[in-house]
Order: C-alpha cells, then sequence, then structure tokens
C-alpha cells in the first residue's frame, strides 16, 4: 500500500479529523523532516530485538545498543552538535491525544511504523491548558520517516495507524524523561521528570492520580487504525 492509499483509508476512518501530511508547509511551523540518512542498521535493530507490545505503550529513554547504531550516532552529532544525547524505542497502542509535553531542546522520532502526530505549540497553551480540539494539528508521518520536533512543539507519544501498533525511536538531549532526583522542587506543576514537562486529558485518570496535572482540555483526540 502507497503511503498516499494509507493516508486515504486513514481519513475515510476518522472523517471528524483533517490529518496532514508533514511535506505541507504547516509541519515546518512544528519540526524538520531529515533526509539523506540509511536507516537500515535501525530497521535490522527492531525487527531483531523489538516488538509492539500488546497493551498500552512502553518506552525506554536510553538503550545503549541502539545508541551505538552508526547512522543514530550521524543523526545525533547533527541535530545535538557535540551535546549528549540519548535514544531508546517507543513502542505500543495508543489511538488517543491524551496528554501532552515539551521539552527543553529539540526531540528526533525515528518512525518505524506508519504513525499520526499530534502537534500543538507552546505559545497555544493559555491558562495551563492546552485545546488539542481546537488548537493542535494531526499529521500522519509514513514509516522511515525522521522527523525533528523543536523544542516548543507540544506533542505526545505516536498513535498507531495499523492494528498491530507503532515502533519508533525517540532521540532527546541525555537526561530527558529520567527520573528527577531525591529531593527535587519545583513551582512548576508541569515537570514530571528531567526535562520533561507534562500534563494530562481529564480521560487519562492514571496521569492525574500519579501527580500529573490536567493541562489538555476539549474532546479528547482518538483515531481508529486501518
Amino acid at each position: 500500500m502507497t503511503d498516499a492509499n494509507t493516508l486515504n483509508k486513514l481519513q475515510q476512518k476518522n472523517s471528524e479529523y483533517h490529518i496532514e501530511q508533514i511535506n505541507q508547509a504547516n509541519f515546518k511551523v512544528y519540526g524538520n523532516v531529515l533526509s539523506n540518512y540509511d536507516l537500515t542498521e535501525v530497521k535490522n535493530f527492531f525487527a531483531e530485538n523489538v516488538s509492539y507490545g500488546e497493551n498500552g505503550n512502553s518506552y525506554n529513554p536510553s538503550n545503549q545498543e541502539l545508541e551505538r547504531i552508526s547512522v543514530i550516532q550521524k543523526i545525533g552529532n547533527d541535530i545535538f552538535a557535540g551535546m549528549n544525547f540519548s535514544a531508546g524505542e517507543c513502542t505500543g497502542q495508543a489511538q488517543s491525544f491524551s496528554a501532552v509535553e515539551y521539552h527543553q531542546g529539540s526531540e528526533v522520532n525515528i518512525m518505524l511504523t506508519d504513525v499520526v502526530m499530534v502537534l500543538g505549540k507552546r505559545s497555544q497553551i493559555q491558562n495551563s491548558l492546552f485545546n488539542a480540539a481546537t488548537k493542535a494539528k494531526i499529521f500522519f508521518i509514513p514509516a522511515g520517516t525522521i522527523i525533528e520536533m523543536y523544542s516548543d512543539t507540544l506533542h505526545y507519544s505516536p498513535i498507531k495507524v495499523e492494528s498491530s501498533g507503532f515502533k519508533a525511536v525517540v532521540m532527546v538531549l541525555q537526561g530527558t524523561n529520567q527520573p528527577l532526583p531525591v529531593g527535587f522542587k519545583s513551582t512548576n506543576p508541569w515537570i514530571v521528570k528531567k526535562n520533561k514537562f507534562q500534563a494530562a486529558h481529564a480521560t487519562r485518570k492514571d496521569k492525574l492520580a500519579a501527580g500529573s496535572v490536567e493541562g489538555v482540555s476539549g474532546k479528547l483526540i482518538k483515531l481508529e487504525h486501518i
């Protein structure tokens, strides 16, 4: 199935939403599509070592085997310019935009499957709330695509396109998404981990119970897979 056919089928199943392509001008506000990187080693690594998982999502902030792959080092050098970075696998069965987050510094995603990303900008947060239903843009991102999301881009987990789930590499500045040190104190209620500013939709009772604040307002964005 071609990317165009996949997008058409996805759009038909989710007619209440407008799903955009990342080669459209609208995406440039949120990030950059990276090209001319050979992902063969990364694809082989995932095929041999990474499963989809049956329930929920799984995220490993730092996988040293993955980080040793030459193209990961090349991408990291080109984006993070000598700063230490980490790379890990993110997989799962997400179908909704149930939380929102951002980091200080870009995040790179390498999509090993077709996915959907729901994106916004920090400037759209009003009174500590982001109304994703009215402010966010929804993008279809084909397998094999590498994207850089800018520091002020609001995002969350990829959303699966196929019933089997999604697989992606996440690259961030080293330390990002790791546990906060014991005794850490801040007046910013969005801080949930190192360099991870996150808030949840009211439907995410688990996150709210764990200490996340409610920061995604409006109707929950939920997509049906093809």
